[in-house]
């Protein structure tokens, strides 16, 4: 009789190793892949604003980098405004024409987790929106039932001069082009 019971054990040993491992293998698969933080820098639109005066074209072009820290910006405050059920600790935004890919790290309760959320870019006015259209683990779609983000809005008025409107948003492949109303007498009053 003392057989079955080690057989029953021993089963019970080899189930209890086999979740320990599934559950470690996921832990793993959602932990993140790289370093990210909250840090952003500010976006200075001076020098861009004195070079459109000195070319007299009313547009300047924002890299990259410099959407992504006024994504990153606006990111913490909607975090701020919004209970996910998740905490994010850490973001990295980078852009491809109207698409923009932001690499996260979080944590859920006391798991770390990374994804990349996509989102499609769209300007009205001097505003952009990006509106969260897929996230992934590691390639694997999380459904939008479980994870998803209204709208995120970055206002581009807030970083310029009163005189000067945004016209038209351009998105490139690299960048973003702004065009605007101006102007062109008030230039002694944009200089100050």
């Amino acid at each position: 009789m003392s057989r079955p019971r080690k057989r029953r054990g021993g089963t019970w040993l080899t189930l209890l190793i086999l979740i320990i491992a599934i559950l470690g293998a996921g832990v793993w698969f959602i932990s993140p892949t790289q370093k990210l933080d909250l840090g952003y820098r500010a976006v200075d639109f001076k020098p861009k604003l004195l070079q459109m005066v000195e070319t007299r074209e009313a547009q300047m072009i924002l890299t990259p980098e410099e959407v992504g820290n006024l994504s990153k910006k606006n990111l913490i405050q909607y975090l701020r405004e919004h209970d996910l059920g998740v905490e994010i600790t850490g973001a990295a935004f980078r852009m491809d024409g109207d698409t923009m890919l932001a690499d996260i790290n979080g944590r859920w309760g006391l798991l770390p987790f990374g994804a990349l959320l996509q989102f499609h870019m769209t300007a009205d006015g001097s505003f952009i929106y990006l509106k969260h259209e897929a996230t992934t683990i590691r390639g694997v779609d999380v459904p939008t039932s479980w994870f998803h983000l209204s709208d995120i809005q970055v206002s581009l008025k807030e970083h310029l001069p009163d005189l000067v409107t945004v016209r038209d948003v351009e998105f490139l492949q690299d960048g973003m082009k702004l065009s605007f109303k101006l102007d062109w007498t008030s230039l002694p009053l944009l200089l100050k």
